[in-house]
């Protein structure tokens, strides 16, 4: 266990229990957004005079430096007492002790999520759109192109291969609809919160939420370091979206199977059209004849 955490009152544990309880490697993930939280931080405290513009100084390079390298080793309980740790050791224990100040593992591990799951948002945003793009090229190309609609896995009336791309398109556009209203709840900063109740340091909760890129605060502090549920809601949505792509991987098996014989899925070495070029391997899916139809 780390002697930040044990601040030398409590004898050390059994490696394997310490081992057990450890989220060291499951922090990985929020690692990056755990020191931009502390940097953040750090400005908030200078601001507000708790510490002094040189020891802030000192605590951002401190910081800047583990950037690039935070050992990653065992025995420690998470993250967040990694960072205070590494921090205490290179800039002192009378100037990393103040890392501390005003803020608590509760709010500041929320804002990390809250960070990570940002970025792993929009990045799913980012694909969707660039696989709805694709989708709108390729329908573009096949207004004229006869497709049987089918239902029940029945033929029952006959459409283009773009009015179907499109409707693939509009159920990818609706996901990312999703994921834009839940990340507005998201991208809000805990930060102030400390433990539950606040701090009695006067710190400018607006600024953090500026600095860390958020577009407000949550304003009652016992939910802001209590509610999961923004977790929750982004999983729900994943879940449909996955639901979704499920449904067209289903399409392109039943559509390119020996019976319907309607697509081809191409090899990955043959992805371009030899009369348009259009990327095929980004797309995945080629109506049968296409070379015929540009």
């Amino acid at each position: 266990m780390s002697s930040v955490l044990r601040g030398g009152r409590l004898s050390a544990s059994r490696k394997d229990v310490v081992n057990f309880i450890s989220s060291i490697e499951e922090d990985k993930r929020i690692a990056p957004a755990t020191i931009l939280v502390n940097q953040a931080h750090i400005i908030a405290l200078a601001k507000a005079r708790a510490i002094s513009r040189v020891d802030a100084l000192r605590l951002l390079r401190t910081l800047r430096s583990a950037e690039k390298h935070i050992p990653n080793r065992r025995g420690v309980e998470d993250i967040h007492v990694l960072v205070e740790e590494y921090v205490t050791k290179r800039a002192g224990s009378k100037v990393g002790g103040q890392l501390h100040l005003g803020k608590s593992r509760n709010d500041q591990v929320v804002t990390a999520v809250r960070i990570a799951l940002r970025q792993d948002m929009l990045e799913i945003s980012r694909a969707l759109i660039a696989l709805e793009g694709e989708l709108l090229q390729l329908a573009r190309k096949h207004t004229q192109s006869l497709f049987p609609g089918y239902t029940h896995l029945q033929p029952a009336q006959p459409i283009t291969f773009a009015h179907y791309l499109l409707a693939i398109g509009d159920s990818l556009l609706r996901d990312n609809q999703r994921i834009a209203e839940a990340y507005r709840r998201v991208n809000k900063s805990p930060m102030g919160a400390a433990a539950l109740a606040g701090t009695s340091v006067n710190l400018d909760r607006a600024l953090v939420a500026r600095l860390l890129g958020f577009e407000g605060i949550i304003e009652n502090s016992l939910d802001a370091v209590g509610t999961r549920d923004f977790v929750l809601e982004v999983l729900g949505v994943c879940a449909i979206t996955a639901l979704d792509i499920s449904r067209i991987a289903q399409d392109m098996i039943f559509y390119s199977s020996a019976d319907a014989g309607l697509i081809d899925i191409p090899e990955v070495s043959n992805y371009l059209c030899r009369s348009c070029s259009h990327d095929l391997k980004r797309v995945g899916i080629l109506l049968l004849g296409h070379d015929a139809a540009c």
